[in-house]
């Protein structure tokens, strides 16, 4: 593995680590100074202005990574392409804007959450300066990391600083929507330094098609992600919902850090396809199978040995409903892990839209008809194992199409290779869990010592480099 990509592979991880760690710490204060009315307002809002966002970029989150890696090393095209991009994403950010005001000035329920609608708009249209799939393009992860970094830190001390009763409720969440607006100045003012545009020399014709091509699919994910929770609720009880979303909290961060790999991958795929190098991309999709496998076995292991530590160590007493379907999403470590390396490193860069999309109106399809036998029998148990149907009906379709086209798929020699070497995890987290009662001892020592195992696997048969830098220093 290259040494920038290693280096884009832990910004990117860094940046990840950031997402997550900055709400579990100002959480605890403002969960306690805004209390549960303030708290349900903002994420009433920031919620509905989040699906907002998700409509007006639809495809753009991976497009314009595509296209921007494909163009970077010709100044006029990468100028071009930035332009076309940015202006489709103004046209449909436009439309987006005017239609949620609309729905505000005619919907009461949202017209009374006053000043929270205007902020949340101004996040809407930052989002759109915000121009981050340009950057992660470029592959320029150092930049987007540290700027991130810093203007997180930034939003930690306002809120202490700032927001001290209920009363700093639009305060708190003007703050929260200045991230976003930040990011958004801070990547407008500096883009001058790679590109030259002219709105009116704008063609956005070329990419209309896989620009809502690449957002159907992105809608389709979220039928199967973001309406299992409700479903579930609806045709089961709110206690089943409970342990569900208390099931999915820990694996979605886990699964974000995993995926940081798939996400700094595609600029350099994308490259390496319009180069016609082939072997490279065969290489460099091994490479990202043998990472998967090196950090998602340690972890699922780990997890479903210890889930019922890990419930009531983080949620507490009472969610003991959470621990089986917890240890059933588990597995989506590798397929969801797979699917994004077959997707968005291979699919993507080869402009197979259309098989992308056909693959998630396929998972939707098989979602609905399970949903409807399962989770009214087997609730959050049910919920779980609908997901991991319908992630492996796309991984399936993706898999089938790689291999006709690319003569890659999944590695299952190497998977099962990988199985085999993960038996000393169950033996090593077994014994631990009945000679020691104590769980965060055991949790303690079972990570100290799963790490070890991982190292040496990676030292010795994996050998993808990842750890050779960490390695070096330690000695």
């Amino acid at each position: 593995m290259s040494t920038n990509i290693k280096h884009n592979l832990a910004y990117s991880a860094i940046l990840t680590l950031s997402t997550y760690l900055v709400p579990l710490i100002v959480f605890p204060y403002i969960s306690r100074v805004l209390g549960v009315g303030g708290i349900g307002q903002i994420d009433t809002v920031d919620n509905i202005i989040d699906y907002c966002i998700l409509f007006s970029m639809m495809g753009l989150t991976t497009l314009g990574v595509r296209e921007i890696a494909k163009n970077k090393d010709n100044p006029q095209s990468l100028s071009q392409t930035f332009t076309d991009l940015f202006v489709l994403n103004l046209y449909s950010t436009i439309i987006i804007a005017i239609l949620f005001c609309i729905i505000v000035l005619t919907t009461p329920k949202l017209y009374s959450y006053g000043l929270l609608i205007p902020i949340g708009v101004s996040k809407l249209i930052a989002n759109l300066f915000w121009i981050e799939w340009f950057y992660s393009g470029l592959e320029n992860f150092r930049y987007i990391t540290l700027r991130s970094l810093i203007l997180r830190a930034a939003f930690i001390i306002c809120v202490f600083l700032f927001v001290k009763s209920y009363e700093d409720t639009n305060i708190y969440y003007m703050l929260f929507a200045g991230i976003t607006i930040g990011n958004a100045i801070c990547n407008w003012y500096h883009k001058r330094s790679f590109i030259h545009w002219d709105i009116r020399k704008a063609n956005i014709k070329r990419y209309l098609a896989p620009f809502f091509l690449l957002g159907a699919f992105a809608m389709l994910s979220a039928v199967y992600t973001k309406l299992s929770l409700p479903l579930l609720s609806f045709l089961s009880n709110d206690q089943e919902a409970g342990n569900y979303a208390t099931a999915t909290r820990v694996y979605q961060v886990i699964i974000a850090l995993i995926s940081t790999l798939t996400i700094v991958m595609i600029p350099r795929m994308s490259a390496l396809v319009k180069e016609g190098q082939f072997d490279k991309v065969r290489e460099y999709s091994n490479m990202s199978f043998q990472l998967l496998f090196l950090f998602s076995f340690p972890i699922m292991y780990f997890m479903i040995i210890y889930t019922p530590d890990i419930i009531r160590i983080f949620a507490g007493t009472g969610f003991d409903g959470a621990i089986m379907p917890m240890r059933i999403i588990m597995p989506q470590l590798i397929i969801i892990g797979a699917e994004k390396i077959i997707v968005l490193q291979l699919l993507i860069p080869l402009r197979k839209d259309r098989t992308i999309v056909t693959a998630g109106i396929i998972a939707v399809f098989i979602w609905c008809i399970l949903s409807a036998v399962l989770v009214p029998i087997l609730h959050s148990i049910g919920t779980s194992i609908v997901w991991i149907a319908a992630e492996l009906t796309v991984l399936i379709i993706a898999n089938r199409e790689t291999n006709r086209t690319l003569n890659i798929c999944f590695p299952l020699k190497q998977f099962f290779l990988s199985c085999i070497l993960s038996i000393p995890y169950i033996a090593i987290g077994m014994t631990i869990v009945y000679f020691i009662q104590q769980p965060v001892l055991r949790l303690f020592i079972s990570i100290v010592i799963f790490i070890c195992y991982a190292t040496l696997l990676e030292i010795k048969v994996y050998k993808t480099g990842i750890l050779q830098p960490f390695i070096k220093r330690i000695i």
